[in-house]
């Protein structure tokens, strides 16, 4: 079995309920989606060097064990698998590989964070396993990929009853946001909700006045403190 990798590094958590979390990322090449590129408006995916199935190298489990442990041999840090999309394909069986390792590894030993954070587009199909938690993105109207999602995701996510899950809405504009309560009216989900701001599109300050009016269920305002402290740039 061999997944396709494009780098494993370590950070610290950049959004969502786990952010300034010290993490190991584990980075997959490959995405179908191709989020923000409608019409006259630019691609906005934060990392495009990673969407092409050619942009990674294919690592057997052994090897990214050995990358991840030689970085946290205490196995303290976070894991979160990412991409590109970790769950598209042959990187859905590695990733799942990956969540039953560590989840077993560190439950043996007492150790934090058992189960490895997903962060997923939204159109691949997500399990009730409990070896791993879920960043489940939601792509609205503005991403032009709305279409693709699978919106029986929000079923699995309600009998999870996973506390550590997320679902997560970057918002390009004020018809956005609206599409973003009508999902949350037609499937009240249970779990937290982010809300993240098209990077360079959206005005953050705008973004949060609505979820102030609003209030949605569980919903929080996500920067990507990454950007924040070191700019748009990868391995960070």
């Amino acid at each position: 079995m061999l997944g396709n990798v494009h780098e494993i590094y370590h950070s610290v958590s950049g959004e969502g309920i786990s952010q300034g979390i010290p993490t190991i990322f584990i980075r997959f090449a490959g995405c179908s989606l191709r989020c923000g590129k409608t019409e006259n408006k630019n691609l906005w995916c934060d990392t495009p060097y990673a969407l092409g199935p050619k942009q990674g190298s294919f690592m057997d489990l052994a090897s990214i064990l050995k990358e991840a442990e030689a970085i946290d041999p205490l196995h303290g840090y976070q894991i979160l698998l990412t991409g590109g999309e970790p769950l598209e394909g042959k990187n859905g069986e590695m990733s799942s590989l990956l969540c039953e390792h560590f989840y077993q590894t560190r439950i043996q030993k007492n150790k934090p964070y058992p189960a490895p954070r997903i962060e997923t587009n939204g159109k691949e199909i997500i399990t009730e396993e409990i070896n791993r938690v879920y960043t489940m993105d939601y792509k609205l109207p503005g991403s032009g990929m709305e279409n693709q999602m699978t919106k029986e995701n929000f079923l699995v996510l309600r009998k999870r009853h996973n506390i550590l899950d997320e679902i997560k809405f970057v918002v390009r504009d004020r018809y956005d946001f609206e599409r973003s309560l009508e999902v949350l009216r037609e499937f009240s989900p249970d779990t937290n909700v982010l809300y993240s701001p098209v990077f360079g599109e959206m005005d953050a300050n705008e973004l949060v006045e609505w979820i102030k009016k609003e209030n949605p269920p569980k919903a929080r305002l996500s920067l990507q403190i990454h950007k924040v402290l070191w700019g748009n740039k990868k391995g960070v």
